[in-house]
């Protein structure tokens, strides 16, 4: 007798390759399905196993009970069955991915903003604009208002330059006005809050340098950031080249020590912590240093990349603290400026104090203004 073991995609070429090389006396023994190939249990090909024989002694088959010899066609039909039936909810299920990775391709082609979803309300002169706008990630009502502000204004004689003047002027009128820092005669003291990573030393070196060597006002500098690694001795180096006194406050008790000590400067930046802005304890913790240092001013400060989702989270969650003003920066970072008409809206009562773009001190920062903010939605930086 001989015995033979056959692979194939399905149950017919199985048994076809049975009968082309056992002849069509043999006899089934086994099927089963198995799965073949693909790399580390991934992807593997569903496939039929089909064990045949022939050449099996005539007399022992006449002898032997014939009901195993009924059994094996039901057995056959079955397993055909069978292989039919997953066929078909294979194709189900290839047919279920298909149709959930199309979707998922559709979802990404889709521009962010629903308002680019559907043009045939826009006259052709805005489509331009309400794409850079959806470009640039700025939020669907903010793009509405945009447009439906300067509809009114466009003619179809306008030029592109007209177009562009009408836009900036209506993009310009979203910016409140801006507030930088404006020191009064008494001690300034301006407190710079925010996420780690965003920037607040840099920041923070920049407004100094800006204070000490352009107006000629005594600095001082205050870290209370004890936690990151390298954050006292970045400071204090800023400190050393600028010849800025740093201090450094680990706890209330130093804070009480050394309050006689900077009453003496015109300016006061106080460093913060940078921590996750969903963790609770640390922002009352800041707050618990805050109410002791009493700043005149809290910046907040975020970077032009953050996500518009994460953004409202981090305006809400740092409520607390009480921030009046918002410093944008790492806009060199990103080709998206729509976080600042974002910021502006939902940061309401606050308004923009700087815009920074590199790390060199003391370059790389100036007061945020709306005609700049303009320029960079427009693309004329």
């Amino acid at each position: 007798m001989k015995i033979k073991t056959y692979v194939a995609d399905n149950i017919q070429e199985a048994f076809y390759k049975v009968k082309t090389e056992l002849g069509k006396d043999a006899i089934i023994l086994q099927t089963k399905h198995i799965k073949k190939g693909g790399l580390l249990g991934f992807f593997a090909k569903n496939m039929v196993e089909v064990v045949a024989a022939n050449d099996i002694d005539i007399s022992s088959v006449q002898s032997a009970p014939k009901k195993p010899t009924i059994q094996v066609l039901p057995d056959i039909i079955k397993s055909e069955a069978a292989a039919t039936t997953e066929l078909v909810q294979i194709k189900s299920e290839v047919k279920e991915l298909k149709d959930m990775i199309n979707k998922l391709i559709s979802v990404q082609k889709q521009p962010t903003n629903d308002i680019k979803a559907d043009q045939s309300n826009i006259s052709s002169p805005l489509k331009d604009i309400y794409n850079r706008m959806s470009d640039m990630e700025i939020e669907t009502d903010i793009i509405n208002a945009v447009i439906s502000g300067i509809s009114a204004e466009i003619k179809e004689d306008s030029s592109e330059i007209d177009l562009r003047n009408i836009f900036k002027k209506e993009i310009a009128s979203l910016v409140d006005a801006t507030e930088p820092i404006e020191l009064s005669r008494e001690n300034n003291i301006i407190a710079f809050v925010g996420p780690t990573g965003v920037g607040k030393t840099t920041t923070i070196a920049k407004i100094a340098a800006h204070f000490s060597l352009y107006k000629n006002k005594r600095v001082a500098m205050l870290t209370t950031d004890t936690f990151r690694v390298g954050a006292i001795e970045q400071l204090r180096l800023y400190g050393d080249l600028m010849e800025i006194p740093v201090f450094v406050v680990y706890n209330l008790e130093d804070m009480k020590l050394i309050h006689k000590d900077i009453s003496n400067y015109d300016l006061l930046l106080v460093d913060t912590m940078g921590f996750n802005p969903n963790n609770r304890m640390q922002i009352k913790k800041i707050k618990g240093l805050l109410d002791n240092i009493c700043p005149t001013e809290i910046h907040l400060v975020i970077s032009a990349s953050t996500k518009t989702c994460d953004l409202i989270d981090i305006l809400n969650n740092y409520k607390e603290l009480q921030y009046t003003k918002i410093i944008v920066t790492k806009l060199d970072e990103t080709k998206s400026y729509g976080v600042l008409l974002n910021t502006i809206k939902a940061a309401k009562n606050c308004k923009l104090s700087y815009l920074t773009m590199g790390q060199n001190v003391p370059d790389d920062i100036e007061v945020a203004s709306a005609d700049r903010i303009a320029d960079m939605i427009l693309g004329e930086i």
